[in-house]
């Protein structure tokens, strides 16, 4: 007799993501705009701000049984609500397909919710919400230290000679990577091709930047936990103050770090230094595609300054090394990494 416990297990996982899914479009429109996922309370129509009953919020359901309009605006509604909650369920489903009843099912599923966040703000505000990014750290965080009080494997990773949690290695490896690219192409852009500043001056000024935004992060949020903490650092701006214009209007913009860098944190925090590296190479060639796709689409030249949005490309690459990253490194190894002298040559 053929078990039902796996088939009802990604039932259950489809259902929460779907559910999941439309919080998520809360966060994602809430987020950007200066909002909080916890006030107010209730889901409200963004064209009439009009509270949403039960009836309105059935995910998928809802916006099939409605027409696609607001029942009390008749405001069209967006394709993207009931896409990103389907998005959500399936892969949630892929992700208990492929951990089984485990708690690694349990915290990919908050760490693909994160991602997901993160992809469709910074495509559409190209920007990344660092309570995103740090949501993610912690996420990693706290799977590893699931792991390290279940004595698994993989739970903890040497790095100079010092054993680190894995977390915390896939975090400085995949950051580490991130920030160092940002710095030689801001210095580069800005140091020699812009010439602003000089090379040292434009690269000096990176890191002291970078570095100040990681110690207001810390100071920030150590103000949520300790009230006292709070007055030394000011609330950020809305998301939706920075347009993809006034990236382009900034004559000193140029090279990855801030967003990206923190991103790269949470994603390595979870899927550890290995997949993270593997998940760089992906999200390049996504971004190279993508990048393509905008200047063909917006009929600009090759070469133009075009803002293209780095953190989706991460996002796409995390989940490739997440789902299918040991089996693509072995695809590759068998059929290309068999030259004479190889340990893989046969």
């Amino acid at each position: 007799m053929v078990s039902l416990l796996p088939a009802v297990v990604l039932a259950i996982a489809f259902v929460y993501g779907i559910t999941i899914g439309s919080f998520l479009n809360v966060a994602i429109w809430r987020l950007p705009r200066g909002g909080s996922v916890a006030t107010p309370t209730w889901s409200y129509c963004p064209s009439c701000e009009h509270r949403l009953g039960t009836v309105d919020l059935v995910p998928v359901f809802s916006f099939l049984l409605l027409g696609a309009r607001c029942r009390y605006c008749r405001k069209s509604i967006s394709w993207r609500y009931p896409s990103i909650e389907l998005l959500t369920g399936l892969l949630f489903l892929a992700v208990a397909a492929k951990f089984g009843q485990s708690w690694d099912t349990v915290f990919n599923c908050l760490f693909v919710a994160g991602l997901i966040c993160v992809f469709f703000i910074d495509l559409e505000h190209f920007i990344i919400p660092d309570g995103l990014n740090l949501l993610c750290v912690l996420i990693g965080v706290a799977h590893n230290v699931t792991t390290i009080a279940f004595h698994e494997s993989g739970a903890w990773g040497r790095m100079f000679g010092i054993v680190l949690p894995s977390s915390i290695k896939g975090m400085l490896v995949y950051a580490s990577l991130i920030y160092g690219i940002g710095w030689i192409a801001y210095a580069i852009l800005v140091g020699l091709v812009g010439r602003k500043k000089t090379f040292v001056k434009a690269a000096t000024e990176y890191v002291v930047e970078n570095f100040l935004d990681w110690a207001y992060l810390l100071v920030y949020y150590t103000g949520k936990v300790i009230p006292a903490v709070a007055r030394y650092a000011e609330p950020p701006m809305p998301l939706e103050a920075v347009s993809a214009q006034e990236i382009v209007d900034d004559d000193e913009a140029g090279g990855m770090g801030g967003g990206d860098g923190k991103l790269a944190a949470g994603i390595g925090a979870n899927i550890g230094w290995a997949h993270a590296l593997q998940s760089s190479v992906f999200a390049l060639f996504v971004g190279v595609v993508y990048g393509v796709f905008v200047l063909v689409k917006q009929k600009r030249a090759f070469g133009s300054r075009t803002p293209v949005p780095f953190g989706p490309a991460m996002v796409v690459g995390a989940l490739i090394a997440m789902f299918f990253g040991p089996q693509i490194v072995t695809w590759y190894i068998g059929h290309y990494w068999t030259f004479p002298g190889s340990p893989f040559y046969q």
